[in-house]
């Protein structure tokens, strides 16, 4: 995995930030592509204010951690993206969240990746923490990322899918179950998605998927994007490229 983004300027709200739920205003700074060319983030702004919401951390993932040495493994998880200056963007019960499907398919909800794939997530996360801190992305909840096989075969995962690799995150808009005074938010915050990366995904190779239950795709494994019919036709990124 090419490491692509150096010196990401993180300023004193990323605390706030980090929960996805930042509200004051911060300076939007560079990223470097592989080109070495330094990109800006748009400078519009979602005018719809959301609330300032505080994630907790659910129980079943206190009891995960009480199984086995799924802590041990998880503290090591964390301090490798410390390490790596990712840590915290995305709270950890929901970086290791597995599939939706994983109740179904009688696999676990959560799971640390093996430790030959923890590099392959850095690239991702580090887009995700330059959107989060441009505010390109505020209310979200990550849903699913790394799969193991048998889980991703029964969640109808495709047999090439990112998330097979740890190289991918899915995520949502908003809350689980939108009211109508939600649609406004999550169009706009669609829309600052596909603008970022029509102007940097190529240089970036970053694929953005946007599905009809809501859910959000976006990894680093190559620059396309597709809509509800897996086509890049039906995507709501394809009007900017």
């Amino acid at each position: 995995m090419k490491q692509f983004l150096k010196g990401l300027l993180v300023t004193s709200i990323l605390p706030l930030v980090m929960i996805g739920c930042a509200t004051s205003s911060q300076k939007q700074g560079p990223l470097t592509s592989p080109s070495a060319k330094r990109i800006y983030i748009p400078q519009e702004r979602i005018s719809i204010e959301r609330p300032t919401l505080l994630k907790v951390t659910p129980e079943s993932f206190h009891n995960w951690m009480a199984i086995g040495n799924n802590l041990q493994e998880m503290q090591e998880y964390e301090h490798f993206l410390a390490r790596n200056n990712v840590a915290n963007i995305i709270p950890t019960y929901e970086l290791l969240r597995t599939a939706r499907d994983w109740q179904k398919c009688g696999r676990s909800q959560y799971a640390v990746p093996s430790r030959d794939l923890w590099d392959n997530q850095l690239a991702t996360i580090r887009i995700f923490k330059y959107m989060v801190a441009a505010k390109i992305l505020t209310d979200f909840e990550v849903t699913s990322v790394y799969r193991d096989l048998t889980l991703n075969q029964c969640a109808g995962g495709a047999n090439s899918s990112r998330h097979l690799f740890n190289s991918a995150i899915d995520f949502r808009i908003g809350p689980e179950l939108p009211q109508s005074e939600d649609y406004v938010f999550i169009e706009q915050s669609k829309f600052k998605l596909c603008q970022f990366w029509s102007q940097h995904g190529q240089s970036l190779n970053m694929g953005l998927g946007l599905y009809r239950s809501g859910q959000i795709h976006i990894d680093t494994q190559g620059y396309r994007t597709w809509g509800p019919d897996l086509t890049r036709g039906s995507s709501l990124c394809s009007n900017y490229s």
